[in-house]
């Protein structure tokens, strides 16, 4: 067994290890029920993935939806309590070092163990308040946004041009067959002139989850529908996946681009499979030039890529424009604030030198049923003249 493999199970111990210590703090008498508690709560959390990744079919049976949309609560409380106890204790501890270091009075044990139950109450108050109001809002759904991306010589011909991104929609044991209908709704309504899947499609295997994706036939462009893999897929058996997606009226782009002729002017749309395709399909390694190689001469280069992680690379290659998602932008606070260290670009509309790169927050949502602060979106983008 590789190391590697060893690291998140090693990560996961830890962290567990740390919320039972602070559920020991906010009830310091019963400390044995603490540590219960968060054994169950780890295996409400995890044990339901596992189970659904030994045997997709559960997907069919009510008390696993039921012990899935549990677990994928406990894990949106979960993962806010962490994320905002490791800063405060951070903070404590770089206070204590200080104090000690300047020979500051110590805090009397009795106070020092009351601020310490009370901080971690509030803190778990808070993560509940939280990851309720995040929970809502994933409820809610995707809302439009709509953004302007100037490029400079853009044709008359494609000024105006609309382009609907979807990314991310993680089609699974809590977003299903609804959600998808109110998506393709939305879509249409929108009247894009192209659409653009960016991967992430579902979580599960064609066969169990793909009656959950039949309303995506339904979406309308007439400049067509693209689609390319994201690292999900691979997951779950890509090439049944790209088959599935394919038989739904919706083109994949594996390293690949097609000319489209509007009037007088010619629009390149490329697309590229995953960064980790090639672990899975050598066929499936990620390869931007191939993907950008043409004989006809264009005066706009769209790139589809599921991960905003080649954005230099692209514009070299002479693209106008990447999408991208992957990030989910976070999905919620305060994971979001977090979200700058792993990538440069990681939400919205960005520049890198000549071509713009908008990356999308998704259309779903994975793990917790939670977007506090960071709502789902359906991408309309209209090019204008720079």
């Amino acid at each position: 067994m590789r190391p590697q493999s060893l690291l998140f199970p090693a990560i996961l111990l830890v962290l567990f290890l740390y919320t039972g210590y602070k559920a020991s703090r906010i009830w310091p008498t019963r400390r044995a029920s603490a540590w219960t508690l968060t054994v169950l709560l780890l295996a409400l959390i995890v044990g339901w993935v596992f189970l659904y990744r030994w045997d997709p079919g559960v997907l069919d049976s009510g008390w696993f939806r039921a012990l899935a949309w549990a677990g994928s609560l406990g894990l949106g409380l979960w993962a806010t309590f962490i994320l905002l106890c490791v800063p405060l204790d951070v903070v404590a501890v770089v206070a204590l070092a200080i104090r000690r270091i300047a020979s500051i009075g110590r805090v009397e044990p009795e106070r020092r163990k009351f601020l310490s139950q009370w901080t971690a109450l509030g803190v778990g108050w808070a993560s509940v308040g939280i990851a309720g109001v995040g929970f809502v809002q994933a409820m809610r759904g995707p809302r439009v946004t709509e953004v302007s991306v100037p490029i400079a010589g853009l044709p008359k011909a494609l000024e105006g041009l609309k382009i609907v991104q979807l990314s991310d929609l993680h089609v699974g044991p809590t977003i299903q067959r609804g959600y998808m209908e109110e998506v393709v709704r939305q879509t249409n309504a929108l009247g894009p002139d192209l659409i653009a899947l960016t991967g992430d499609v579902a979580d599960g295997v064609p066969a169990i989850i793909g009656r959950h994706l039949l309303p995506l036939a339904g979406l309308q462009a007439r400049l067509g529908t693209y689609y390319v893999t994201g690292n999900h897929e691979y997951y779950w058996g890509v090439e049944r996946w790209v088959e599935a997606v394919r038989s739904l009226g919706l083109l994949p782009l594996l390293n690949e681009n097609r000319v489209i002729a509007v009037d007088d002017a010619k629009l390149l749309l490329a697309g590229v499979t995953d960064s980790v395709g090639g672990t899975f399909l050598s066929s499936h390694r990620c390869d931007p030039v191939r993907a950008s190689r043409t004989h006809d001469e264009c005066q706009l280069k769209i790139l589809l890529a599921h991960r905003p992680d080649r954005w230099s690379q692209s514009e070299e290659l002479g693209f106008d424009l990447q999408l991208s998602g992957h990030t989910h932008g976070g999905q919620f606070f305060p994971w979001s604030a977090l979200m700058p260290l792993a990538y440069r670009y990681y939400r919205g509309l960005n520049r890198h030198g000549r071509m713009w790169i908008f990356v999308s927050s998704g259309t779903g949502y994975w793990g917790p049923a939670d977007r506090f602060a960071i709502p789902s979106e359906i991408a309309l983008l209209r090019l204008t003249a720079a």
